[in-house]
């Protein structure tokens, strides 16, 4: 079966491209590709990884011109949409707590493989959250697990803010296939 993304995830990625549609995306996408990008992505459908991949590494060297700093302010966008379509994961002023449930939700926007793909372990201290994180075998080592991690690295900086962290600090360290995200708030 392979691992699937669900539309959720695909959705602004996919506006990116739409609002874009003139710009050089052959070269990342495939035929096949645009045509789902063209068409309508149902939020609650799957869609093959490779998909999410390929859209994931267009979107970064089109629209944000290969900048990691364009992954993270992605990210931030996309923690808005997230905090209004599930409101469940916030918890007002505990931010440690919505940054693990945001964790543990975002399991359920890729299939059951998804559970051998990616490895996290959140540990919540005060004030600070640290999520270690194993990328998808199939994407160790590439640019495109930068790209998700940086993006994500984003949703729960913004996260914490919008729950009332103040001051919110965020950085991220890569050993190896392991990532090391860490956000912090007064």
């Amino acid at each position: 079966m392979g691992l699937k993304v669900k539309g959720i995830v695909l959705a602004d990625l996919v506006k990116q491209v739409r609002v874009a549609k003139d710009k050089n995306w052959e070269k990342y996408l495939t035929p096949e590709d645009m045509t789902v990008v063209m068409g309508e992505i149902m939020t609650s459908s799957w869609y093959p990884d490779d998909f999410f991949y390929r859209l994931s590494l267009a979107v970064y060297k089109i629209i944000g011109e290969s900048s990691l700093d364009a992954c993270f302010a992605y990210g931030q966008l996309t923690a808005h949409n997230m905090a209004e379509i599930y409101r469940n994961v916030i918890m007002q002023n505990d931010p440690a707590t919505t940054i693990d449930r945001f964790v543990t939700r975002r399991k359920s926007f890729f299939s059951t493989d998804y559970q051998d793909a990616e490895q996290n372990r959140v540990i919540k201290e005060d004030h600070k959250v640290m999520v270690y994180t194993i990328a998808d075998k199939k994407i160790r080592g590439t640019e495109v697990a930068d790209v998700i991690m940086y993006s994500l690295l984003g949703v729960m900086h913004e996260l914490a803010s919008i729950v009332g962290g103040k001051n919110v600090q965020s950085n991220l360290v890569k050993s190896g296939e392991t990532y090391e995200t860490t956000v912090r708030w007064d």
